[in-house]
């Protein structure tokens, strides 16, 4: 497949001379039509205006941040496949876009030409180089070589928690954390799901024993497009987070991880005025204004199917999640 993308239009979003200059090249001798740009903003109009194959974009722009603009381009053309550009190995970043909607990743300099043809070509035609046995096999050995190695879960859970404080879906989100010792303890994972919607889970990955980072990992490759699906399945476009908490368990139990999972799963729409919250295994109050509002602790995920779990539903525009499992304590606040 010399000439792979002949006739196509692939947009580059840059301002990496060098590197630029190498990428254009080699898509132009695969017969791509190459449009260039170092401005974000206008990037996203390119995207906008032309019959675009592929996207390029760099993390480092100077008039646009890194996450805004791979979600403003996914947005602009969801089925066109994004590829990063990258000098950085800031694993927060690069798991940030890869959610925002990115396909792959690719670190500079551009030194593979076969891998970086590779990566292309699978980008573009999916269907002609895997089949879905093919994926479900590879993920298949990904989880087997986790769990054979849960040391290593560990230290790639640490390095994907997310900054301390930040803005999600405009609102200014921060946590803290009380863990006792060097262990996971409890862990948080934030997914910005619109401009107006986030999600988020606390769970005690220390709780579970030796296979908590690795059903933290799990809960995090699944938790995003889990909480997407039931918003859009619901008529006000609310989630049911008992039923939310129902599929983490099959998947909990899928994966072959036995035991008991405590963990709290909640969802904000900061233009509804909506906190929803349901709790399993934790103990969890919701401070907002003057009220302080306790959730029903229930029993952990694990232990049997949620159908009696209550789900907490409060309107408010901003407040304090403080959760807790011993000495181990979370604050998550937003506003």
């Amino acid at each position: 497949m010399e000439n792979f993308l002949t006739d196509k239009i692939v947009v580059i979003i840059d301002n990496d001379p060098v590197c630029d200059a190498v990428l254009a090249e080699f898509l132009n001798y695969a017969g791509a039509k190459v449009i260039q740009t170092d401005s974000g903003e206008e990037g996203v109009d390119l995207v906008e205006q032309h019959d675009v194959t592929l996207v390029i974009c760099g993390l480092n722009l100077l008039d646009v941040p890194a996450v805004p603009l791979i979600k403003q381009i996914h947005a602009a053309t969801i089925q066109t496949p994004i590829i990063a550009l990258t000098d950085t190995h800031d694993v927060n970043l690069v798991a940030a876009v890869m959610r925002a909607g990115v396909y792959d990743v690719i670190l500079k300099p551009l030194t593979d030409v076969s891998a970086l043809k590779t990566l292309l070509v699978e980008a573009i035609y999916p269907d002609m180089f895997s089949s879905t046995v093919d994926q479900s096999d590879k993920l298949q050995e990904e989880w087997n070589h986790l769990v054979s190695y849960p040391e290593e879960s560990i230290v790639l859970l640490r390095n994907l928690q997310p900054p301390a404080h930040s803005n999600v879906a405009g609102c200014q989100v921060g946590y803290r954390q009380l863990n006792t010792s060097e262990n996971n303890g409890l862990i948080i994972d934030i997914a910005e799901l619109s401009d107006h919607e986030f999600g988020f889970y606390i769970f005690d990955a220390e709780w579970v024993g030796q296979y908590g980072a690795v059903a933290a990992l799990l809960l995090r490759a699944f938790f995003n497009d889990l909480l997407k699906k039931h918003i859009a399945s619901q008529p006000d476009n609310l989630p049911a987070l008992t039923s939310v908490l129902h599929d983490l368990q099959s998947l909990l139990k899928k994966s072959g991880l036995n035991g008991e999972y405590p963990v709290v799963v909640g969802y904000f729409n900061r233009l509804r005025g909506h906190l929803l919250v349901v709790n399993s295994g934790l103990s969890c109050v919701i401070h907002h204004g003057q009220h302080h509002t306790s959730l029903i602790k229930d029993v952990a995920l694990g232990r049997y199917f949620h159908d009696s779990t209550q789900e907490q539903r409060l309107l408010l525009h901003s407040g304090e999640c403080e959760v807790w499992n011993g000495p181990r304590k979370l604050w998550l606040r937003f506003h």
